[in-house]
């Protein structure tokens, strides 16, 4: 069995045209991926008010829950795909469930139809494309990796920005089921655009696995990608915890707003725009910084400050302070999501294994994502009082500054462990070369 360690890729370049097509193109996969799901709102109002009225709230929510866990979950599948040269086959069939999804969708009436349709195809859809996404641009940047990071993490921003705003502003005046569509082609237009662009620096699958794809070369992969290195435990640990926490403030915002000092205002429907807007400078700047300061460290103090504007969140009672929230928590929250990745792929000595990690951490990132919110809801539920979600938020965001705290120290003993390992090695050499 080919044993894709033993061939070194070639250093990233760290610039160049081709670099930066890779950054284009993951900008367009992260429009379609994190974008498009972080949109759901939008269809959660429209089908609680006039599609499936007839279901709760709680069942619709659902939809988008699934979404979310198959774009996360589905990574310890397809990272190791990836990393055995797969992608390009991802990002086709990736493109194709999407599309075919909501193509389905805007042709059903019932809630299993579009359960199938938009949570399960286009939830598997995203899965295959969010993989790419995250892990082309690493392997053509060393110095200026995190802001090319940022640069193309902007594109979730814009699409969780825009996709809302295309759907409400033409579902009143062409129908629903044109309005998906028109999405559906919109991706399938930039999604195409991935598949021409993309150029993942792997061997290709059949030279990494002439054998072709077997159980046994996942298990392969899997255990050369050091799953049980501790700086990659300790950062899983961090991620899982984030993605507990970053969902609960997306989601009761505005209802938040509309009894806490914006009642009977439309300002309030506006503010979720507000906070995917503000993520766009909050992916770049942080990212700019972090090429400047180290990567864990920006991470460090991004998750602190995010924890912090949550916080705050408790005691906002007016017009004023629910846009402040806003603009603070979609600053700081963008950079935690856009720079977990790159202190993964820091920690992580051989870059041809990042996607098998990122598909492992997937695994508890999806796990995060689908029981964060119900578990706030539970709270809201029971205490009929937003303020034990905002507790449980900032707790959990809390607990990930505090594991990359903890991966800091960590990081500095694994590299005075290395430092001395590296000169042990080089004095018998030095006493030979004396003696000769």
């Amino acid at each position: 069995m080919y044993n894709f360690l033993d061939q070194k890729p070639l250093p990233p370049p760290n610039g160049g045209w081709m670099a930066w097509l890779q950054v284009s193109a993951a900008f367009v996969l992260y429009w379609n991926t994190l974008g498009l799901l972080n949109g759901f709102g939008a269809f959660q109002t429209y089908y609680e008010e006039s599609l499936l009225s007839n279901e709760s709230p709680s069942a619709i929510s659902w939809i988008g829950s699934v979404q979310i866990f198959f774009l996360m979950a589905g990574g310890v599948f397809f990272g190791p795909l990836y990393d055995l040269g797969y992608a390009r086959s991802m990002l086709v069939a990736g493109t194709f469930l999407v599309t075919f999804g909501f193509m389905m969708t805007s042709i059903s009436t019932e809630y299993y139809q579009i359960f199938l349709a938009q949570g399960l195809c286009v939830g598997i859809g995203t899965g295959c494309l969010y993989i790419p996404a995250i892990t082309l641009v690493p392997a053509y940047f060393t110095t200026r990796r995190a802001l090319a990071m940022g640069i193309s993490g902007v594109g979730s921003s814009l699409g969780a920005t825009l996709y809302p705003l295309i759907f409400e502003r033409l579902q009143p005046q062409i129908g629903f089921g044109w309005s998906v569509r028109i999405i559906a082609f919109i991706n399938l237009a930039m999604c195409s655009y991935a598949v021409i662009i993309a150029r993942p620096r792997q061997k290709s699958a059949q030279a990494k696995n002439p054998q072709g794809l077997s159980w046994d070369s996942l298990k392969e992969v899997a255990k050369t990608a050091e799953l049980k290195d501790s700086r990659y435990v300790i950062q899983c640990i961090a991620i899982f915890f984030s993605n507990i926490s970053f969902f609960e403030p997306l989601y009761y915002l505005q209802s938040y707003a509309q009894s806490h000092g914006m009642e009977g205002q439309d300002l309030a429907n506006y503010l979720l725009v507000i906070l995917n807007a503000v993520a766009i400078p909050g992916r770049i700047i942080p990212s700019y910084i972090a090429d400047k300061v180290g990567v864990l460290n920006t991470y460090i103090g991004i998750c602190a400050l995010s924890a912090v504007s949550v916080f705050y969140w408790i005691s906002v009672n007016s017009r004023a302070g629910n846009i402040a929230f806003s603009v603070l928590y979609g600053f700081f929250s963008g950079s935690v999501v856009t720079l977990a990745p790159v202190v993964l792929a820091s920690i992580t000595d051989d870059l041809s294994i990042l996607g098998t990690r990122l598909g492992f951490v997937a695994v508890l990132k999806g796990i995060g994502s689908l029981i964060g919110p119900p578990i706030a809801g539970a709270i809201l539920g029971a205490t009929n009082s937003y303020l034990g979600v905002q507790l449980f938020t900032g707790l959990a965001i809390s607990l990930t500054a505090a594991f990359a705290g903890h991966l800091r120290i960590v990081v500095g003993r694994h590299k005075k462990i290395e430092k001395g390992r590296s000169e042990s090695e080089s004095e018998p050499s030095n006493e030979l070369e004396k003696k000769a």
